[in-house]
């Protein structure tokens, strides 16, 4: 992992408008405009409650904070809507909880739900449902239902234009979030998963892979979410190191999912999908408090030229962060933890 060249904080949550803080400056995302800079103070970043505090030569501070209700610069508010933001305290882990959320809901933007919205342009439905679970469990799916209700796609086809398997299940399940089974796309995904069906197995590509066991999984997860009827599907017997992330519904997948155990440090949401399966305890070292938590590096779908934008180091390692995937693994793991 790398750190940023200088400290930062993303304002904007869910469906406001986006804003950049860094180098004692606020710069408005869409369009780069400096709107406010700051010299000769101090900055003290508060993450876990959303909020830069800058601190002048005389005394005097001004306040960046977000809330519930909106975006405020010193209680005038640049950009307001209605999110919710529980503040996690009956939980194990209240800060990284709260960061994380942060972290997911950051990365909705226009109603879209990204992986993160510097560096990709586009709802991967993979993603998106990590992302969803979040959201029902934090009570926002609000944030992305217009978005969801509006796909006529039954796949993103952002991996290199392929039509991956698991995207059926991934968008069966986001339509089970905000609607039910008389939703018109579910017809059309089942009739496509029943078309790429081999002895009731979903074949194709997935992660430019062979996941069948990860995408059947998938698809029979969001079918139960619906009270829908699975039976045309079967759980591979063929190995597949996918497997093992599927940690939603863990029945009939013992076998064959071996997962190298390292910290994978292009792609950690999947290590961490591999730990929630296993329920193996996780390090104090991948649960420091800090900002951003989440992030990917490397990916072969990301345009990490947009990342200068907020930080030229992170553009040269083609590292993006704070990343949906990685912080929606954290957190619903880091959920079902008790005090």
């Amino acid at each position: 992992m790398i750190k940023p060249e200088n400290n930062f904080f993303l304002f904007g949550m869910g469906d406001r408008e986006k804003y950049i803080y860094k180098n004692r400056s606020l710069i408005r995302y869409k369009d780069n405009e400096i709107l406010y800079a700051w010299n000769n103070c101090t900055e003290e970043f508060i993450y876990d409650q959303y909020t830069v505090i800058l601190t002048k030569n005389d005394g005097g501070r001004v306040v960046l904070e977000e809330n519930e209700e909106g975006f405020f610069v010193d209680g005038k508010c640049l950009s307001a809507s209605k999110i919710n933001l529980p503040d996690f305290e009956e939980y194990k882990y209240p800060k990284q909880l709260r960061i994380l959320h942060h972290e997911i809901l950051i990365n909705i933007i226009d109603g879209k739900p990204v992986p993160n919205y510097f560096v990709y342009q586009k709802p991967w439905y993979r993603d998106s449902a990590m992302m969803g679970m979040v959201l029902k469990a934090t009570n926002n799916l609000h944030l992305i239902k217009d978005w969801v209700l509006s796909i006529t796609d039954l796949y993103d086809k952002n991996n290199a234009g392929h039509c991956e398997p698991d995207n059926l299940g991934q968008l069966l399940y986001l339509i089970s979030l905000v609607d039910d089974k008389n939703n018109p796309m579910v017809k059309k995904i089942i009739n496509e998963a029943k078309r790429i069906c081999e002895n009731g197995i979903l074949t194709g590509l997935t992660d430019f892979g062979n996941h069948q066991i990860y995408s059947t999984l998938w698809l029979k997860f969001a079918l139960k979410e619906l009270k829908m009827d699975d039976s045309f599907l079967n759980i591979p017997e063929e190995f597949d190191n996918y497997a093992r992330m599927f940690w939603m519904d863990r029945d009939g997948i013992e076998r064959a999912t071996e997962y190298k155990n390292e910290y994978n440090w292009l792609y950690p949401y999947l290590w961490w999908a591999v730990k929630h399966f296993e329920n193996e305890p996780i390090a104090e070292e991948f649960l420091e408090i800090t900002y951003p938590m989440s992030w990917e590096k490397e990916a072969s779908q990301a345009k990490y030229e947009q990342i200068r934008q907020l930080s030229n180091a992170y553009a040269d390692n083609k590292y993006s962060a704070p990343h949906t995937w990685h912080a929606s693994e954290m957190f619903l793991y880091l959920i079902e933890m008790e005090k």
